[in-house]
């Protein structure tokens, strides 16, 4: 649900896809819950250092943190992004149970919003190794004025396998889920490309993301602690001390 994906959504604002073809019905690579393989309770917190390339290579350069609020529509949850300590975005969620989708993104920086027709499928379960390829489009605004923008026509590929065992900044993983995107995009200035590969942990969710947008260079992220279901994962404490 958060997803390095959900910063690198936020920050392309391109992004549209919908219903399309699901991968051949093999063994699922998780059959669980959502709220188990993507948690979204209310008031999860989540805290990632975030690396950018440099002279050097890639180095530290934040923290990016993301709120989970639930809303008083039924089944509905916002994401609330910051890095730093500054504001930088929010998304709406809804969890039908079986789909997770994502219903609109701001993008506070660059002052503009995605609303999407039809919401937007980030993972289901049961979810199956293999390709999926979806379309859609979305209405892009101006935020404050609410002025249109444009509309935006978009073919994603989605790739899941599993993910050997592996670490991150707040802990080790024996089981996880790949997510590997795709994004091809069309609106009012011309084709764009978005990617991002997300590892998620069952309990935890994303653990660590690599994304790019057309024109950007790669952002890395790593989660370093977090509060799921008031279970506390890592030290916060100690990564804010340094």
């Amino acid at each position: 649900m958060r997803s390095g994906i959900f910063s690198s959504l936020t920050a392309a604002v391109v992004v549209v896809l919908s219903a399309g073809c699901g991968p051949v019905q093999t063994k699922p690579l998780f059959a669980r819950s959502l709220a188990e393989l993507v948690p979204h309770n209310h008031r999860d917190h989540f805290v990632f250092v975030v690396e950018r390339p440099g002279p050097e290579g890639f180095r530290a350069t934040g923290l990016q943190v993301e709120h989970i609020t639930k809303l008083p529509e039924a089944n509905e949850y916002e994401v609330s992004l910051a890095e730093d300590g500054m504001a930088t975005g929010r998304v709406i969620l809804r969890d039908d149970g079986s789909t997770l989708w994502i219903l609109l993104e701001e993008d506070f920086t660059r002052g503009l919003r995605l609303s999407y027709d039809p919401p937007i499928p980030y993972v289901s379960v049961p979810l199956y190794p293999g390709e999926t390829t979806v379309t859609s489009s979305a209405d892009l605004r101006q935020l404050g004025t609410n002025q249109a923008a444009g509309r935006l026509l978009v073919t994603q590929k989605t790739r899941a396998r599993h993910e050997p065992p592996g670490q991150w900044l707040a802990g080790t993983y024996a089981t996880a889920i790949r997510l590997e995107v795709q994004r091809s995009y069309d609106g009012p200035d011309g084709p764009a490309q978005l990617t991002s590969t997300t590892v998620l942990v069952p309990g935890i969710g994303e653990v660590r993301s690599e994304g790019a947008a057309s024109g950007s260079p790669v952002m890395r992220r790593q989660l370093a602690c977090a509060i799921v279901a008031n279970r506390r994962i890592g030290n916060c404490e100690v990564l804010f001390r340094r």
